[in-house]
Formats: structure tokens, C-alpha cells, sequence
């Protein structure tokens, strides 16, 4: 099966790229990671997580926790795993025919790949924003109403009101929208689609979201309104984000985490790994040695 074709709608070649780039050898054992891989405040748990596509493995061995009120960044060269694993932490890599999950990760000390869990809800829990925004081809209010319409989480439409409302201003959109809230979503900028998407995904209440490169697609104006609504957001939830970008991952996240080549080499606070790096690795790829 063309794995391209397994692609959820939205996403980039950054999944296709690591499948390519990848290609570990299984008998090695992965090297320890430098740094504090736990968080203050656990929401999500990962316990020597390995991920495979067919034979080819892309992650290795990694362990690394989720905290609440905060913004774990994930950088890294291209090809080094950190899209894969955090596909993990809502099962989208499920959709991948191929791809095999190994390790333990939790929320709320669940196992998320229990055999019981049902993976509608987790994603529910557990949202995502994609690298290019991807409103459904439908008006504003039904992207954001979508969710919670098909949870049940609005009794009547004085309530969907509601949640449509307290969505799209958490997500720095309401007082831009209000007034076209039956416009299609498609119909926005750049940088209101992915806010609109953020909408979407805050609307169900979630515990965690997750962010893979949410920027990459955007012009400076919007992307300084995303960081700044990260900034806002993780008030609320624990957050992790994939970055290329380490200026946006020094100035949104509190703990870095360094990804190579399927490997976590270091995690600790975002000051102390872009200051002070503990491995060369990563003091390389901070200086722009490679990657």
C-alpha cells in the first residue's frame, strides 16, 4: 500500500521523510538520554517507546513525559523521528498500515493502546494541529461545533453557542469571526485556518494538544499570533509541539527536547538546552553544525 496515501489529511512529507530516512539498526541498543526526561506534573507518559514502519525502525527507546501547563518542544533534523513520536501520543500512526507501536504510554495513567480504548475519545483527549491548516469544507461555526456535535457534549443550540464562542476566543479568533460564523472555514487566511483549527481541537475540552510544526505554512504575523495563543493555551493544557524552527521553540516551550536519528539524545529546560547543551549533538545541531 503507498503509505503516502495513509497521510491524515493536512500533514506534509515530514512522515515520509522519516520512513526514508530511517533506517536503524535494530540490534544496537539505543544510548541513554542526557537530561531529566520527567515533568513536573505528569498528564502523558512514554516508556521506551520504538516505533517500526515494516522492518525499518524509526524510534528507538524513547522515554519522555508530557506535563501539564507547559510546552515541550521537539526539535531536530529532518528524518530524526520527532513527527512519528508524536503521532504516538494520539494513535495516529494507527493509520499507517505499516507502522508498528511498541512501549508504554499513558494519560491519566490509561494505557492508550489498551485494547479497550476507544480511539475516538482519546483523540478527543488528546488533539492535534496539523502542519497546514485543515478546516473541514464546512462554515466556521460547524468546525467548531463538529466535535462536541458528535460527543454530545451540547444539549441543545443555546449551548453549541456557547462552546463555539468560548472556542474561537480561547483561540484568538472570535472578535475576527463573530459576524461570518456561517462562512466557510476555507474561506480565511492562512493563519485564521489554523486557528480555526486550534478552535476545533480545544472545543472538545481535550487534556493535551499536540502541534506538529503548526507554523511551517504561515507568514511572521500570523506565526507571532500562534505563539502568542501557545503561550495563552498551556494555561489550560499540556501542549507538545514539533519544531524546525529552534528561535520559535526557545521562545514557546519550557523544556526541549533534542531528537537524532530515531534517538532522544537530550531534554531538559529550553534555556539550559539552547544555552549549555550537555551533548555534542546537540550543541551541534543548536549551532547549526548540521540538520
Amino acid at each position: 500500500m503507498n503509505k503516502d496515501s495513509q497521510k491524515e489529511p493536512g500533514t506534509s512529507n515530514v512522515e515520509a521523510k522519516e520512513k526514508a530516512a530511517l533506517n536503524l539498526s535494530q540490534g544496537d541498543k539505543p544510548r541513554a538520554t542526557v537530561g531529566n526526561i520527567r515533568a513536573e506534573d505528569p498528564v502523558m507518559t512514554a516508556s521506551d517507546v520504538n516505533v517500526f514502519y515494516g522492518e525499518k525502525q524509526a524510534i528507538r527507546g524513547i522515554s519522555l513525559e508530557i506535563g501539564k501547563n507547559e510546552v515541550v518542544a521537539m526539535i531536530g533534523p529532518s528524518g530524526c523521528g520527532k513527527s512519528t513520536f508524536l503521532r504516538c501520543f494520539n494513535r495516529m500512526n494507527d493509520t499507517i498500515e505499516i507502522c508498528r507501536v511498541e512501549g508504554d504510554i499513558r494519560l491519566d495513567d490509561e494505557d492508550i493502546y489498551d485494547k479497550n480504548m476507544d480511539v475516538v475519545l482519546l483523540r478527543a483527549r488528546v488533539g492535534m494541529v496539523f502542519q497546514k491548516p485543515n478546516p473541514f469544507p464546512k462554515s466556521i461555526y460547524e468546525n467548531v461545533a463538529y466535535g462536541p456535535r458528535i460527543h454530545g457534549l451540547a444539549a441543545n443550540r443555546t449551548d453549541m453557542d456557547e462552546i463555539v464562542e468560548t472556542s474561537l476566543t480561547k483561540a484568538g479568533l472570535w472578535g475576527e469571526v463573530k459576524d461570518r460564523l456561517e462562512q466557510p472555514g476555507t474561506g480565511l487566511s492562512g493563519g485564521q485556518q489554523q486557528r480555526l483549527c486550534i478552535a476545533r481541537a480545544i472545543a472538545v475540552s481535550p487534556e493535551v494538544i499536540l502541534m506538529d510544526e503548526p507554523c511551517s505554512a504561515l507568514d511572521p504575523i500570523a506565526t507571532a499570533k500562534i505563539e502568542d495563543l501557545i503561550d495563552e493555551l498551556r494555561k489550560n493544557y499540556a501542549i507538545a509541539i514539533v519544531t524546525h524552527s529552534m528561535q520559535q521553540a526557545a521562545r514557546v516551550s519550557q523544556r526541549t527536547a533534542y531528537f537524532h536519528m530515531g534517538e532522544l539524545i537530550e531534554v531538559g529546560a529550553t534555556h539550559q538546552v539552547f544555552t549549555n547543551p550537555r551533548t555534542k549533538l546537540t550543541e551541534d545541531y543548536i549551532t547549526g553544525r548540521f540538520g
